[in-house]
């Protein structure tokens, strides 16, 4: 990846200033998408792997409406960066200091209002300004799952209109870290196993499972309750194919997904304990069933076991 300098915008000309704003100079990016932000020495090739690793398809764009080369990593959504950051670069794109590196997911601001429902007030504080839909989301979930292996914060641009609001509500975001051990478990898969047989399965790494609610055969959810749950679900025409399998993808495959996740009510001085027994559970599943296995966010995940085998 190239690093891009960083903008110093007093010493410009008007003439400049607005070639550079219709190009995109680093703080506009920055301050108008999702960012990615990581401390530390340089994790420019580790992040090229995992972005790989999430869309191996992903091709290299031209300039557009960013400065310098980017990615086109999803549809509707491009990635840019290394941006180094100092004090002065920080501070004109919004950004928290203590952070030495920045990466924007550029995609087209598309905002939801968090509905009311169980978990509406904690939604709400996750997103004052709105849940992110379509690509946005798509490259909110891209940055959370980098930011979730590489120790790094998340930032989510206000929704607002003006320059001048913005500036406002940007003075009062902070990064978010998100949780490091309350990671989701998907394998993807062919026809759903029968609860008993998927139980009797994962007894051995998951016991004391049982059924809490189904739907039908294929859709069913087995848990330990406030531990953790495995919730099985068909795969419907419609649903969002994560960019990791879309070159393994056929017609009818996938049609089903299970998806193991520790719960917010869980003792916090269990969540690392369960978070490993999902995930190791996860991928015994997916070896036997044949299954792909991602985390929540689409990153291929390898475990301690699947790297033994190799």
């Amino acid at each position: 990846m190239t690093t891009w300098p960083w903008s110093r915008h007093g010493s410009a000309t008007r003439a400049s200033r607005a070639s550079r704003t219709s190009s995109g100079d680093p703080a506009s990016v920055l301050r108008a998408n999702p960012v990615l932000l990581l401390a530390g020495p340089p994790a420019d090739v580790m992040v090229d792997r995992l972005l790989r690793g999430w869309n191996p398809s992903a091709e290299s764009g031209g300039p557009g409406k960013s400065p310098g080369k980017s990615l086109r990593i999803a549809e509707g959504v491009r990635w840019v960066g290394p941006f180094r950051l100092d004090a002065v670069g920080a501070a004109d794109a919004g950004l928290p200091l203590g952070w030495s590196t920045a990466y924007a997911a550029q995609a087209v601001r598309s905002r939801l209002r968090v509905p009311d429902w169980l978990a509406a007030a904690e939604m709400r504080e996750r997103f004052p300004h709105g849940m992110p839909v379509g690509a946005e989301a798509v490259a909110w979930s891209l940055v959370t799952g980098l930011a979730r292996r590489l120790d790094g914060a998340t930032r989510l641009p206000a929704d607002v209109r003006s320059r001048r609001a913005a500036a406002r509500a940007t003075k009062n975001l902070v990064a978010q870290r998100p949780e490091l051990r309350q990671n989701t478990y998907c394998v993807y898969g062919n026809k759903a196993l029968p609860w008993p047989v998927l139980r009797s399965l994962l007894a051995l790494g998951l016991p004391e499972l049982d059924l809490n609610g189904a739907l039908a055969e294929d859709d069913y959810c087995l848990d330990r309750p406030d531990s953790f749950e495995v919730r099985v679900e068909p795969f419907r025409d419609g649903d969002f194919l994560p960019y990791a399998l879309r070159p393994h993808a056929v017609s009818g495959w996938p049609c089903t997904v299970y998806r193991f996740r520790c719960l917010p009510q869980a003792a916090k001085t269990d969540v690392a304990r369960i978070d490993v027994q999902l995930r190791a559970a996860a991928y015994e599943l997916a070896d036997v069933v044949g299954g792909v296995l991602l985390d929540g966010e689409g990153f291929p995940v390898i475990t301690e076991l699947a790297r033994q085998r190799r």
